[in-house]
């Protein structure tokens, strides 16, 4: 990775597990969450409701880096 990149747009396990953890953490989303690298970036799917999350960027200098997650798709309740 390199300093120019948004780590969002970066295909490892390590930023995988990263996103995985944000969505879990941070801004709970489901208890069963998948996290899948399609078109250049990070998504996140609830296998519960199939609701989906584009995954973002965010900064803070509290904080530090962290993904953040725009809702795509609200899913159906099953």
């Amino acid at each position: 990775m390199t300093d120019d990149e948004l780590r969002s747009t970066v295909d490892t396990p390590e930023i995988e597990q990263a996103v995985l953890a944000d969505a879990r953490a941070g801004a709970p989303l489901g208890e069963r969450l998948s996290a899948n690298y399609e078109h250049g970036q990070w998504w996140i799917t609830d296998f519960d409701t199939g609701a989906q999350w584009s995954v973002v960027d965010c900064w803070s200098g509290a904080v530090g880096d962290y993904f953040g997650f725009e809702q795509v798709t609200e899913g159906d309740e099953l």
